[in-house]
């Protein structure tokens, strides 16, 4: 009975203890009391948090590094305040040649001075008229302390040829700081008479230091001239010959001497290969001649020799062939193993010669040169995507063999 009273007065006591919480059978929606706006006094009591607390306040540089985190290198209160100079350079040019004739080599000394040199990396920039700068890449040299040299070297094309601006620019991280202009100057560009045959070079000498021709079709001969020039640029050098194409390849030496292979490739009728150049040391024209003798059995890799049919290739079958008979016969007349394994050697290298190359797509359009190097004479473009068979792969070119029997040299990114 005493239970009983004790229930009954807990559930009397959860009752009270919970008549004021919302319940979700109530018929009214639960009503939340919004927080109430402060009175007007207590407003006044509060401090005003707004920027105008701020106006007069005055950091110094350690607070202003600690307000946030920043990728930037401390720098102490000195430096952060410190004014910095511009940047001043000077740029002067010397010319090298007071007067040249056209197509000879002339050069400019710069030299650039300044403070903070060290810091970037100068850019050449210029402007021309009818003139050629050879060493496009040009790289200045410390001298000294704060100051450096580089020469520059030239060819003009005409009489009126002109060098309009020569200015060096300053970039760090990319990004241009400075550009510095020297005076122009140009040498007195003297001009010469006109020739037919002349090859475009000036020099106080030319030697043809070899020659050879090779047939390259039926209808064209391959020519390669071994060239040597003194006090001369044979980057312009050209046979001037109806019908031909050539271009010149290897170029090798500094101002005083000069070397280069020229390729061509002229049509058979030419019998004969005649050049002139201008000796800037007797201001004369000079002849060079060669006769076009081309050699009947040139294997040159650059000629129209299918390396898959030619005399060679096969003497070179029927002889691998004759001994794998050889061996076959000495192991089953005399027993030998000595004989049969000579036999499975030449047997594996005749299928590993007789296989065919590798087949490959060339892109439309990409240019087949006679050599595998920058500006060497191209003699053929298709028009589409043409298949040709891989013969050798080098670090930059891929040398091919057409459909037509011809051998020629592709940029490896031409090559799908």
């Amino acid at each position: 009975m005493l239970s009983r009273v004790f229930a009954l007065f807990f559930v009397l006591l959860l009752g009270v203890l919970g008549a004021n919480e919302a319940s979700v059978f109530n018929k009214n929606p639960l009503q939340i009391t919004a927080p109430q706006k402060p009175s007007l006094e207590q407003d006044k009591t509060r401090p005003k948090n707004n920027a105008q607390n701020f106006n007069n306040v005055v950091l110094s540089p350690n607070e202003l590094r600690n307000i946030a985190g920043s990728d930037e290198p401390d720098v102490s209160g000195a430096e952060l305040y410190e004014k910095k100079e511009p940047i001043k350079i000077e740029l002067e040019a010397k010319l090298l040649n007071k007067e040249v004739y056209i197509y000879e080599p002339f050069g400019i000394e710069l030299t650039l001075k300044g403070d903070s040199l060290a810091q970037f990396r100068p850019e050449l920039s210029l402007k021309l008229k009818n003139a050629k700068n050879l060493n496009p890449k040009v790289r200045f040299v410390d001298i000294a302390k704060n100051e450096s040299k580089a020469t520059l070297w030239f060819i003009a094309y005409s009489d009126d040829a002109n060098i309009d601006d020569i200015a060096v620019v300053l970039k760090r991280g990319g990004e241009f700081v400075l550009r510095q202009s020297a005076e122009s100057q140009t040498p007195l560009i003297k001009p010469l008479a006109q020739k037919d045959d002349f090859c475009n070079v000036v020099a106080s000498s030319l030697v043809l230091k070899s020659f050879k021709a090779s047939k390259f079709d039926e209808f064209n001969n391959l020519i390669t001239l071994e060239l040597e020039a003194t006090n001369a640029t044979l980057s312009e050098f050209k046979v001037p010959l109806n019908g031909a194409r050539g271009g010149v390849d290897n170029i090798k030496g500094g101002e005083t001497k000069t070397t280069a292979t020229y390729s061509l490739i002229a049509p058979s009728e030419a019998k004969k290969i005649t050049f002139s150049y201008f000796n800037s040391t007797k201001n004369t024209f000079e002849t060079i001649e060669a006769l076009v003798k081309p050699a009947s059995n040139d294997l040159s890799t650059q000629t129209s020799l299918n390396p898959v049919t030619s005399e060679f290739a096969a003497y070179k079958s029927i002889a691998v062939y004759v001994l794998i008979i050889l061996c076959l016969l000495s192991f089953m007349l005399w027993r030998s193993y000595y004989g049969l394994v000579l036999a499975v050697i030449f047997g594996a290298y005749a299928f590993y010669d007789a296989r065919p190359f590798a087949g490959a797509n060339i892109k439309a359009g990409s240019a087949v040169t006679i050599l595998p190097v920058h500006g060497s004479s191209v003699f053929y473009k298709p028009s589409s995507d043409e298949k040709v068979q891989v013969l050798l792969s080098q670090e930059k070119y891929t040398k091919i063999l057409l459909d037509n029997g011809k051998i020629g040299w592709v940029r490896n990114e031409n090559i799908k």
